[in-house]
Formats: structure tokens, sequence, C-alpha cells
């Protein structure tokens, strides 16, 4: 690849993605640059990031954010952006990149797609819609309406446009399945074992509502009558105080009700931990056939923990099969290089 080509990324890092991606590129000898608005609260790496100035003055906002525009334009070959937000109002500044033969490319991860009308079907009993408070739509920005205007703009504006399986019933236009990447030389390549008196498991959900945390927890209360082992929730920590827990862990559970899998279930395959996840049937069908993941749901949680418990041999096979499944799928380089192909 020439490395003159540099890439811009912006202007979000839900889940450390875009840090991430910045550092697949760099690995493949492309140039790179991530910008935010403000810190990540988990402090993922942010070694290649750019934080964009502000002013109190709203007009000097504005010609500011225009020139950095223009100053962008020139710098730039290419142009990454997350959740339908870009640099100016009505993704005016794709329509100028487009003018210049820029390519541009926005990911969706999540509620910034997802129509809740799209997900209250027979055929989706759960789903983070079905949980939503006032409050998580408020942090979120999640507003249906303004969501599915935002949308058709950016499907007009971008060029390519990438997606979670889970979502992309709110799209009107072709699009790229999103591949979660994982930076493999952030994990050690040997996994010191704990050896735990009793089974750890481990829940680390960024919102309890969001993950189902409650119907783990549920179930959890009725196992301890059952079994022996140790039950961890761990909310909002630092990514690398999350990476310790995971490593002293046996097990880990993440979400019960989205119906697609994120960032930590990965993070705890590089860990060789066996991952419990729910997963919606229709998006399992289009995953490769030796997908990892335990699957569970508030359904099945109980007696899918009860049968890890009582087959706990069988977890250290489970977990050297995921490590395997995210390093030959979720490989930071190899999503990057992907995405360089098309864009450069």
């Amino acid at each position: 690849m020439n490395t003159k080509k540099r890439i811009f990324i912006g202007l979000s890092n839900t889940a450390g993605y875009g840090s991430r991606l910045v550092k697949g590129f760099r690995q493949s000898g492309i140039k790179a640059d991530l910008y935010l608005k403000g810190e990540h609260p988990f402090k993922y790496d942010d070694a290649f990031t750019f934080q964009l100035k502000k002013f109190p003055n709203l007009w000097l906002n504005r010609i500011y954010k225009r020139y950095f525009v223009l100053k962008c334009l020139f710098k730039y070959k290419a142009f990454i952006f997350f959740s339908g937000i870009t640099l100016l109002d009505n993704f005016n500044d794709l329509r100028l990149f487009r003018l210049f033969k820029k390519k541009t490319m926005m990911l969706f991860l999540g509620c910034d797609l997802q129509q809740p009308e799209l997900t209250f079907r027979e055929d989706i009993p759960f789903s983070a819609c079905h949980n939503c408070t006032q409050e998580y739509k408020d942090f979120v920005g999640c507003v249906p309406d303004k969501k599915i205007i935002r949308t058709r703009k950016a499907e007009k504006a971008a060029d390519i446009i990438v997606s979670h399986l889970a979502f992309s019933d709110a799209l009107n236009r072709d699009y790229l399945k999103i591949i979660q990447p994982i930076n493999i030389g952030d994990f050690p390549s040997i996994i010191p074992e704990h050896n735990n008196k009793v089974p750890v498991i481990l829940h680390a959900p960024s919102n309890f509502g969001y993950k189902g945390t409650k119907y783990l927890i549920d179930a959890v209360n009725k196992l301890k009558n059952e079994f022996k082992f140790e039950f961890r929730l761990v909310n909002n920590v630092t990514i690398s105080v999350l990476y310790k827990e995971i490593e002293k862990a046996d097990l880990v559970v993440d979400q019960l009700i989205q119906g697609w899998f994120g960032m930590l279930p990965l993070e705890a395959m590089m860990y060789k931990k066996p991952v419990v996840c729910y997963v919606r049937d229709d998006v399992l069908k289009q995953l490769p056939d030796d997908f990892p993941m335990i699957n569970a749901n508030p359904s099945t949680i109980y007696n899918v923990l009860k049968e890890l418990l009582q087959n706990q041999s069988k977890w250290k096979k489970i977990g050297e099969e995921g490590r395997i499944y995210a390093e030959k799928y979720h490989d930071a380089r190899k999503v990057a290089e992907s995405y360089a192909h098309l864009l450069l």
C-alpha cells in the first residue's frame, strides 16, 4: 500500500473501534489518524488520536469547522465516519469530499441505526429496544424519527455503508457486513492459568439494561443454591482493568438481549475464555460454521449456565476454539486492509 494515502477516522470511538482500526491500518503500512470530540471514559489507546478544538463562540466554531474540513480535504485520501456523525451538518462535508473524488465510508454500530418498530416482531423476542429506558435513549441520542432521516441522508452521501447484520433492515441500500477489529498484538500469546478454587464467572456490562444484566443475576442467584462458583460483576472500568478481570475469569457472559456480539466477547476469546452471548437465529445463519460462542437469552440462560457448570471440563477446548476464531476472522490488520482496498 502507498503510505502517502492517509485515512481520516472519526468522530467517535465506540467500544474502541476507531483505536483498533487505526492500529490495523498502521500495521498494514497505511497512515491513519483518529479524531475525537473528547476522551473515551474507558481510556482506549489514544496514541494516534486528535481532540477536535472547541470555541466558546458559536460562530468561531462554525468557521473553524469549515477551515478544518478544507484542511482534511487536502491531507486525506479517504474518510471513515461512525454513527452518522460527520464534521458538517447534513453531510455537506461528505458531498465536498465526493466532489474531489475522495471516498467516504459510514459505519453504523448499533443504536445509531436500530429502529424499534423493526425489532418488535414475533421472530425477535429480545432486543435492546425491548428493554430500553428513556434515560438510555437520552444518553445515546435515540430519537427514532430523527435517526431514520439521518440514515437516509447518510445512505445518499456516503460511498460505502457498513452495518451490523442485526440492524441492516433499517437500510435501503446495499451495505458491507461489519467485522469488529481486534489488535492481535495487544493480547499475550501465552495465557497464564489461574487455577481458581471455584470457577469465576465474569459479567462486564457497559449498561445493565442494554446487556440484560437482570436476567443473568436472576439465573446466578438460583444457581448459587446448586453449585459453588464466584460471580463477578464489573461495570464501567478502563480497558486495562477489564483485561485483568477477563484474564482471572474462567467464563465470560456478555449480553443476553441484543442479538449480536460486540468487542467484549472477542476480547474474552483472545484470553481463551468461553463466552456466553445471545446471537439471533437470523444473524447466526450468516456467521461462519466454526462460530464458537455459547448462545443464551433470558429464557435459556439458567439452563445454559447450569449445563456449563456441570461440564467444566469442556471450557478449555471452547476457549481455545474462541482464540482461533478471533484471530482468523477479526484481525484488525485484515479488517483495515479490506477497507483500504475499497477506499484507496
